[in-house]
């Protein structure tokens, strides 16, 4: 990865954009100027070529020839014009009047009474197409590109500067927040600022630092109700042991029957501490096909039906057959716990339905109940692993928190949904949502 810093990636960039800008200016500039003070200056000469043949007949004729008076008269004259000049005569060695430099040459026919008695050939005379002016003018210009670049690179560097501070500053807060999160300090945030993007990242990382924190809020609090759950039987047990141990029991077969109690209850908090763990990761545990989640209902309902006589509760089941794509074991789980949540919160005399049917393109399974209810401040824990709203009640009934956390998961694993109602004192109601199998698939 570089280690380019940002101020200094924006600064090549910026710097390289204004020497490539200056670049191709300088480029354009000489190849549409250059030429054109070439195309000028030739155009120059060959009016001058011009001029020089109608002064040179001029004279030949008023000399009578090419005569040594008319040679001196036009020298000075092409002197006059800063030129150099040679007289070409048809037949007979040429007039240098001065000699030629350079290879840019002009010639114009020079004649007299409609007949060529020679041929003028002119240049500058340095030999060079443009004049010093010119060649000063292109200089200048190259001059003033070269000082553009230069202060186009300051100017470049500069506005880097302004803009890697401007960017870095907040990225360099929401780095030192991160730096904080992974050192441990879940209640740092970032404080907003900077352009849209910035305050975007910033609160999606504060956002992150909340979940974090949360978890490890949860992570704490199921390990404190983890413990307490395991050390009530735990305790349980070794206090009847050492009563046993000491002789102090009086009736072994009830110390015997409450010791078997804890162990039931530290054996229920084990499994539905494993169903949980595999609840969590349930790609790798359900194993979906067409079944009928009536069919799957009715039996589970059929199966508890003694638990909740024992408990004085009625216990109803109706349904129409539904298909969807899932778990008949996991989906068993699911009324299992849904059924033994509204057994234990449901006082002796009340009842327990469970109905499933379908709506629209989900099948429902719906468990309701005429117990206890909830708190509408507590309906949105219910889901959360040892949450309970009311403790000394959970522990009465025998509860872990952990059955509803169950639900949640497995439903999701079966890309479902479930909703609840409840109202405190008339009862509880649960819902179900599961996708329906395709059409021509069966249980």
């Amino acid at each position: 990865m570089s280690r380019i810093g940002l101020r200094t990636r924006l600064a090549v960039a910026l710097c390289s954009v204004a020497v490539l800008g200056i670049a191709l200016t300088t480029l354009f500039a000489n190849q549409g100027v250059h030429p054109r003070l070439d195309e000028v200056a030739r155009a120059r000469l060959e009016r001058s070529a011009g001029h020089m043949a109608e002064i040179t007949a001029a004279v030949y004729q008023s000399e009578g020839g090419w005569t040594p008076a008319a040679v001196e008269t036009l020298g000075h004259l092409a002197a006059l014009d800063e030129l150099t000049l040679v007289i070409t005569r048809p037949g007979d060695a040429d007039i240098v009047v001065a000699p030629l430099r350079g290879a840019e040459v002009a010639a114009r026919e020079v004649r007299v009474d409609g007949a060529p008695v020679g041929t003028v050939r002119v240049t500058t005379p340095d030999g060079k197409l443009l004049s010093p002016e010119e060649t000063d003018l292109l200089h200048s210009l190259d001059r003033l590109h070269l000082i553009a670049a230069t202060v186009s690179v300051i100017a470049a560097l500069a506005i880097a500067l302004i803009l890697a501070e401007t960017l870095s500053r907040p990225l360099r807060r929401i780095r030192r927040t991160a730096e904080e999160i992974e050192h441990g300090n879940l209640d740092a945030r970032v404080m907003l600022s900077g352009d849209a993007e910035m305050r975007a990242v910033g609160h999606a990382l504060n956002r992150l630092a909340e979940t974090l924190a949360q978890e490890e809020r949860i992570r704490k609090q199921s390990v404190a109700d983890l413990g307490h759950e395991l050390r009530t039987p735990v305790h349980g047990l070794l206090s009847r042991i050492e009563a046993a141990q000491d002789g102090v029991v009086r009736d072994r077969q009830a110390n015997l029957a409450a010791m078997h109690d804890e162990a039931l209850r530290l054996t229920r908090l084990l499994e539905d501490l494993s169903r949980l763990t595999d609840a969590e990761r349930p790609g790798l545990l359900v194993d979906k096909h067409p079944v009928d989640l009536a069919s799957i209902a009715g039996s589970a309902t059929a199966r508890l039906a003694p638990r909740f006589e024992e408990a004085g509760l009625e216990l109803s089941f109706d349904g129409t057959p539904v298909i969807v794509d899932g778990d008949p074991d996991r989906l068993g789980q699911i009324v299992d716990n849904l059924l033994s949540n509204a057994r234990r919160y449901t006082e002796r005399g009340g009842s327990v339905g469970v109905h499933v049917g379908r709506d629209e393109a989900a099948a429902v399974l719906e468990v309701a109940d005429t117990g206890i209810g909830i708190a509408p401040d507590d309906l949105k824990h219910i889901y959360t692993r040892f949450w309970r709203g009311k403790r000394s009640r959970v522990r009465a009934t025998g509860g872990t928190g952990i059955g509803l956390a169950i639900v949640h998961e497995l439903v999701r694993a079966h890309e479902g949904r479930i909703v609840v109602e409840s109202e405190v004192g008339s009862g509880t109601r649960f819902r179900v949502y599961l996708p329906v199998a395709p059409a021509g698939t069966g249980g």
